[in-house]
Parts: structure tokens; sequence; C-alpha cells
């Protein structure tokens, strides 16, 4: 009796520390938006924090209206347990759904950045509605909740691969099919109906506003804390809790907090050091946006093994997934690949780096603290994860081509999206001085 209620009292405990960190994982919105708009030119500005609005209104409405369903596998949680009320156990689902949602709407956000400056806000909307209610819930079911990969033992502690790499990945392929921006190559070519590449020389087109950009940095950067350090095996707290003994969820507790908080401090650290050292030697001068997206890349990695590695090993990998992100950008201007503002480098290579590295992990010390690592599951895990991620991505943005609601017109990205979709212009005096280009 004395441990039942000690355990009842410990998951409250938990379920308002997964409520705070869930908090901690909405407020990365804010951090994309002034990480986006800042890197965009002025006048796309008001474009970008209305798509992080969509993120928010569309995503929260399909995630309860069916998102949240498919997530868990249990279709009495559609509108939250509308159906079958009783089916609901509040303190349980309630939190899981919360902390959950967070970390969809983390991973639609992604692929905003890469098509950034030509996509029309209502093709936006429709992506919304299916990345959200569909494509994330359904792989999240396969590795996190009840499906094949779980089953066999995938790992993935806080969504290396199944948050920011299917994100990261889905952001390449849409960035694919939208094709680069006017002013970005001396011409562009089409290599088939469906993908769109630069050709001829690359040019820069600089953002508006470097200090927006880093302070969207440092606001994922704490909220990225919350990404990690709030998904300390919430499966063992949470959903067997008839089987688990308020002793062994103090041990978890106690052993996994810390574990988590300077795995992430340190692979941020690692990140910016990377980046700040690699876009040095390659540019030839430190770069300050190739190092704010270092330090986000760092945390990115260590996601999926950030419960059961050791400092050393964080750090290292983030001084990888920092170091080779102006390398993956060089290689993507070289292809023709017009990714606005280096979100492939961010999500998708570091969430690969991050997926594989946990494999290694799992090498070295193959079980932590119940949790058991083997590198040909985390192998088929991000294979499968490749091919569902690239299919669907091919489906949404493919489709939405096929129909003309993709890109918008070459007068209304010369113009900027602000007026041409919005009417409200970020900056309403540069257009009234006529400063058109950025």
């Amino acid at each position: 009796m004395v441990d039942i209620l000690a355990r009842d009292i410990i998951l409250i405990v938990y379920t308002f520390w997964l409520i705070i960190t869930g908090i901690l994982v909405f407020f990365m919105q804010a951090g994309f938006a002034f990480l986006e708009s800042g890197q965009v030119r002025s006048k796309n500005a008001t474009h970008v924090y209305m798509k992080i609005c969509a993120n928010i209104g569309i995503g929260t409405l399909v995630w309860w209206l069916f998102g949240f369903a498919i997530f868990s596998g249990n279709w009495n949680y559609c509108l939250l347990g509308v159906i079958d009320p009783s089916s609901v156990d509040n303190l349980n689902v309630y939190g899981h759904w919360f902390t959950m949602w967070g970390f969809c709407l983390v991973s639609c956000s992604i692929a905003s950045g890469s098509i950034a400056e030509r996509f029309s806000f209502k093709a936006y909307l429709i992506y919304v509605v299916f990345y959200c209610g569909f494509m994330y819930p359904f792989f999240g079911w396969m590795a996190w909740s009840a499906g094949p990969l779980l089953k066999w033992g995938y790992v993935d502690y806080a969504g290396s691969v199944v948050v920011h790499f299917q994100g990261g990945l889905t952001a390449l392929i849409a960035a694919m099919i939208v094709g680069p921006r006017m002013e970005k190559y001396a011409r562009i070519s089409k290599k088939s109906w469906l993908f769109e590449f630069g050709r001829g020389e690359c040019y820069t087109i600089p953002g508006h506003n470097v200090s927006q950009m880093m302070l969207g940095v440092f606001i994922l950067c704490v909220c990225f804390y919350g990404f990690n350090v709030g998904s300390v095996l919430v499966g063992t707290l949470c959903e067997p809790t008839t089987n688990v003994t308020a002793l062994e969820m103090i041990h978890i507790l106690v052993n996994d907090l810390p574990t988590t908080t300077i795995n992430v401090t340190m692979s941020m650290a690692g990140g910016i050091l990377g980046a700040m050292f690699g876009g040095w030697l390659m540019n030839k001068k430190p770069d300050p946006l190739t190092t704010g997206n270092g330090a986000i890349a760092g945390m990115v990695s260590i996601c999926a093994g950030v419960g059961f590695t050791h400092p050393g090993f964080a750090i290292v990998l983030g001084i990888i997934s920092g170091g080779i992100i102006p390398l993956v950008v060089k290689s993507l201007d070289k292809i023709g690949i017009d990714d606005t503002v280096g979100t492939c480098g961010v999500h998708c290579t570091a969430g690969a780096i991050g997926g594989i590295a946990t494999g290694v992990m799992g090498l070295i010390r193959p079980a932590y603290h119940g949790v058991t690592c083997h590198i040909g599951i985390q192998a088929l895990g991000f294979i499968i994860c490749i091919a569902y991620a690239c299919l669907c991505a091919i489906i949404i943005f493919g489709g939405l081509k096929a129909v003309g609601l993709g890109r918008v017109s070459e007068e209304d990205e010369a113009m900027g999206l602000d007026i041409a979709e919005h009417m409200t212009p970020t900056y309403p005096e540069f257009v009234s001085g006529g400063i058109k280009g950025y």
C-alpha cells in the first residue's frame, strides 16, 4: 500500500514535469520563427510567422482529431477520448498527448525553412494536415508506441530519427520538388516532371537579420533541454505504472535526469565548436550563421542516445554534427538544391548521424537502465525511415505540385510573400521606401 501511494505521488510529480518540459518543447516554435525569419529576406518575414501559426493551429487540430490516435495505436483516442471517454486515463494520456503534440509540431516545422520564400501558404496548410495528421503519427507509432520497430528493440530516446531526420529528409525532398529561388542560380533545369535543380553559378542570398536568427538559436538551445530531459523514459514511467515500483521509478529519475542534461549540454558545445571551426576552415572566417546552426545540430544528434551515452561521446558527436554543416551546405549548392535556411544540415544530416551513433553506442554500452540497443535494429529502423519519409514527401509535395498548389508565381516571389500572400509586410517602411530586395 505504501509503495502504491509513493508510486502515485511520483507519477503526479513526473506528470507536472512532463507538462513543464512539454511547454518548453512547444516554445521551440518561437525559436523556429526567429531562426527562419532572420535568414530570409525582410519581404518574406511575415510569411514565416504565418507558417508557424499554421503549425500550431492546423497541427493541433489534426493531432487532436486523429493524429494522436494513430500515434498511440488506440482509436479510442480520436478527439482525445470523446469517442470513449471512459478509456482515457487523464493523468497518463493527457500528459503524453501534450508532450508528443509538441514533438509533432517541431518535426512539422522543419520543412518550412528549406522551402521558404517561394512556397504557397495554401499549400503549406495542406502539408501540415498530412504531416501532423498522418505521416508523423504513423512512423511515431512504428518506433515509439506499439509498432514493429519498438517491438524489435529500436531505440530513439528523444527523436533524432523519428522527429528530426524524418522532418529533415522531408525538407530535402520538398526543396528538390519545389525548386530553387529565382535569384539563387543562373538558371533552373527540370530533371523530370517532379524535381527541379539549379544550374550554373550559385549566388548567395543573405538573410535580413543575423541577431534575430541568433535569438532563435538561443531559444531553441534552451528548449532542447525540455525536448531531451522531458523524454526520460516516458513509457517506463507513465504507461506500465501497475508493474513498476516506486523505487524503480526513483532510480530511473535520479540516474537519467542528470545524464540527459549533461549530454545535451556537451553535444551543444561540441556542435558550436565543430561548426565554428569547420566553417572557419572552409570559408576562411568563422560564420555566425553556421555556428548557430551547429549548436542546434549538436543537440539534434544526441537526441537518439541522450539517456545512455557518455558525455565524452556526446561532445564528439556534437563536433561531428556541427563540423559537417559547411560541407553539406556547399554540397547542396553544388548539386543545385536550394535549402533556404540550412535545414538539411541541421536536422537531416545531424539526425542521421545521431541515429547511426546510437547503434555505435549500443556496441559500447549494449544495456543501460533497462535500455538495450543493437546496431542491426538501429540500421533497419534508419533504412525504414528513409524509405517511408521519401515516399510520403514525394506524395505530399509531388501531389501539390501536380495540382498547381505548390510554388507561388514568379511575380509573387519577386514581390515578396508578405505582400503577395498576406498584405502585411513586417517592415512597411521598406516597402514605402521602395526597397524590394530585402
